[in-house]
């Protein structure tokens, strides 16, 4: 089932994303146009204090609304997951954490992206001082999990990363109950 590339082109280069297109080649012989957006790997962080989950509502042009999220963030390139979400947590929620798991990794949009998420559940929490981006804007706040969780069902949180997060999180803390 697996394709093979024909030909590879670049059709965009920009500072967070890029685009290529390819012409590949089925199993069966045919060909067809793939389009896909290059994207350097990102990370999210479940910010946990045993009751309250860390949140950040900030504008997302993309979607054409404010939506409300775990702190994220893209890795820069020389940075691993795990740098890039302890850096996230500090710049987006003035956080920083005691303890760090690394949880499950996965692609937010395979069909035409190659950005790999990886979830960390951050413990331990502290107050730190850190400046935000200036091209952000984005305002911290917290949700137990039964708000989380009934944020989800009532649509006010609509992310992807949110969303695998805040579950995941959820049958984690569910199991260790057991």
């Amino acid at each position: 089932m697996a394709e093979r590339t024909i030909s590879s082109k670049r059709a965009f280069e920009g500072r967070l994303l890029s685009l290529r297109v390819d012409e590949v080649e089925l199993d069966d012989g045919r060909r067809a146009r793939r389009e896909v957006v290059e994207h350097p790997g990102a990370v999210a962080i479940l910010a946990w204090d045993g009751g309250r989950l860390a949140m950040v509502s900030q504008w997302r042009q993309a979607a054409g609304a404010e939506l409300l999220e775990i702190p994220a963030g893209t890795l820069e390139p020389t940075e691993t997951p795990a740098v890039t979400a302890k850096r996230e947590l500090a710049e987006e929620c003035a956080l920083r954490a005691d303890t760090w798991e690394e949880g499950s990794s996965f692609f937010t949009a395979p069909g035409f992206c190659t950005e790999r998420l990886t979830l960390f559940l951050a413990t331990g929490l502290q107050p730190t001082t850190v400046s935000t981006p200036d091209d952000e804007a984005l305002e911290a706040s917290w949700l137990t999990l039964p708000e989380a969780l009934s944020a989800i069902d009532e649509g006010r949180i609509i992310d992807a990363k949110s969303l695998v997060g805040i579950l995941w999180l959820a049958r984690r803390l569910q199991l260790a109950e057991r």
